[in-house]
């Protein structure tokens, strides 16, 4: 128990979500991005790479989720040594992403320690899940507790 108890507690100070703000990429066109630019949206933010087994076999299942939730916004950041070996990966395999890239320190920086990592920033700014390892994104239960983040209640309802 107070193995636990420990491991909890340094989990809490590895695992900061204040940090969500300051993770940056690069897109095919040399532009740097920050998750900053999606301030006010939900965000899905999933970061692979194409020399990563579990990444290889959960992105057909993603790309196809996507196509189904098309009102998501996705930041796909790959941590690949180079953009040409992630838009090679996307496009040998038909998946309609954008190659964009990131390093593994932005990547640690905002608590990933495996991939994929698929994280849920609120429209805050603020980490509201996380996820570490391959998904079933055929999974109604897993989807729908993500869509719940992502996607605004319609207040009408």
């Amino acid at each position: 128990m107070p193995k636990t108890i420990i491991s909890l507690i340094l989990l809490l100070f590895i695992w900061n979500p204040a940090q969500a703000a300051d993770f940056s990429w690069v897109d095919d066109q040399g532009t740097i991005h920050q998750l900053d630019e999606y301030k006010g949206q939900p965000v899905l933010l999933h970061m692979w790479a194409s020399w990563c087994p579990p990444c290889r076999s959960e992105m057909p299942g993603l790309a196809a989720w996507l196509k189904k939730n098309p009102e998501v916004t996705i930041v796909p950041v790959s941590l690949d040594r180079s953009l040409e070996d992630a838009q090679s990966f996307l496009t040998d395999n038909h998946f309609d992403l954008p190659a964009q890239l990131t390093t593994s320190s932005q990547a640690m920086r905002i608590g990933a320690r495996g991939l994929p990592t698929t994280l849920i920033i609120s429209a805050s700014g603020d980490i509201k899940q996380g996820f570490v390892g391959a998904r079933d994104w055929q999974d109604s239960s897993f989807t729908d507790a993500i869509l719940k983040d992502l996607i605004p209640s319609d207040p009408a309802l």
